[in-house]
């Protein structure tokens, strides 16, 4: 279902309603700003997408698409790979107290956040808080907050790295004038500062000033009454950050392993539909995807921008821009098969469970 249609917005509106009856918080309406931001977004995304296809031309991509066969299998299986070796990221950004929960687990809750981070149009931040809420049966909620938080942390350097060393050290010769054109140089300028900045806020107690700071702005009581879990998240982070470097540095090492995974996919497509790449051509073609996809932050998933990206990637390295798109394409069927899986893993875990004494993640009222 494209997710420009009528149908596709009024999708995300009900998934977006849910997510928040989930999280016991009432589905704010937006700002008129971003919500036009976002709906361009998509807008934009989908327009992309629609020249790229016209561009390369439908038919040649069904025929590449029509060559995959059983390859689909292995295509929807493999991520299974960077699903656990990104889980390993986020356990390592646990305290060391909390750090033996089940691998399985854990997963199940990722995979359920991550689903909607890809669906709603919320710059991959909106499952973040669905996975603290669903870890917060097992462990204090601050604990899980402060993880997800340095997991997000960490998995964000993993992907300056990631695609910085692609676009470096990745394809060939001929894919150097893309970086050092000015977008992209900008793009990456701006991703590094923004991911500094984050890290920056989580290691100066930033939630507990944040939230004094509009208690005595508004005087709301609801304020007040969260303090003491801002300040207990605060409390949460900066001990994570003091005494467990070797842990942030374990998390950001996984988390590159799993962008790494992902470039691989790329080859193992390629291989699948008949045409070999090196593993250093993969590199670059998945740095150009997630650097496309960044760019489009907030459209969901980054309609448009990360198909864009595998075919300038392909254009760049002299292989037929069919197959960059057909390969973009392959990856949405693999990405909605997952994203499906989330939402029933998502179903599963909402239901009513009874939480741990002291781990309730609920907001006071």
């Amino acid at each position: 279902m494209p997710l420009h249609t009528p149908i596709g917005v009024a999708s995300l509106v009900s998934l977006r309603a849910i997510y928040h009856k989930v999280l016991g918080e009432p589905a704010t309406r937006e700002s008129t700003f971003m919500r036009i931001v976002r709906f361009a977004g998509v807008i934009i995304g989908a327009v992309i997408v629609t020249l790229v296809i016209r561009e390369v031309g439908w038919t040649n991509i069904r025929h590449s698409l029509g060559a995959l066969g059983w390859g689909y299998g292995v295509v929807l299986a493999y991520p299974i790979s960077w699903i656990l070796l990104n889980t390993s990221g986020w356990r390592m950004a646990l305290h060391a107290q909390y750090a033996k929960q089940p691998i399985l687990r854990l997963s199940q809750i990722r995979l359920a956040g991550e689903t909607f981070n890809s669906m709603l149009p919320s710059g991959y931040i909106g499952g973040e808080p669905l996975k603290a809420k669903l870890l917060s049966r097992w462990i204090p909620m601050h604990e899980a907050a402060s993880s997800v938080l340095i997991a997000k942390a960490a998995q964000s350097v993993g992907l300056v790295l990631f695609v910085g060393l692609g676009l470096t050290f990745g394809g060939n010769k001929s894919q150097q004038s893309i970086l050092h054109h000015p977008v992209t140089i900008l793009s990456l300028v701006l991703l590094t500062a923004g991911i500094a900045i984050f890290i920056l806020l989580l290691t100066q107690r930033s939630f507990s000033r944040v939230g004094r700071w509009l208690h005595n702005l508004t005087g709301h009581p609801w304020l007040r009454k969260q303090e003491k879990k801002l300040v207990a998240l605060d409390d949460s982070l900066g001990a994570f950050y003091r005494e467990g470097k070797d842990r942030f540095l374990g998390s950001v090492l996984w988390h590159i392993t799993g962008w790494m995974a992902g470039a691989l996919e790329v080859a193992i497509i390629f291989f699948l539909i008949g045409h070999r790449i090196t593993l250093r051509d993969a590199w670059f073609i998945g740095a150009m995807a997630q650097l496309a996809a960044v760019i489009g932050l907030f459209a969901p998933a980054g309609v448009g921008m990360y198909e864009g990206g595998h075919y300038l990637a392909a254009s760049i390295l002299g292989l037929s821009p069919v197959l960059g798109v057909t390969v973009a394409l392959i990856r949405r069927v693999r990405e909605i098969f997952w994203d499906c899986v989330g939402l029933w893993l998502f179903w599963t875990l909402s239901k009513a469970m009874p939480a741990l004494p002291g781990t309730s993640a609920g907001p006071e009222t």
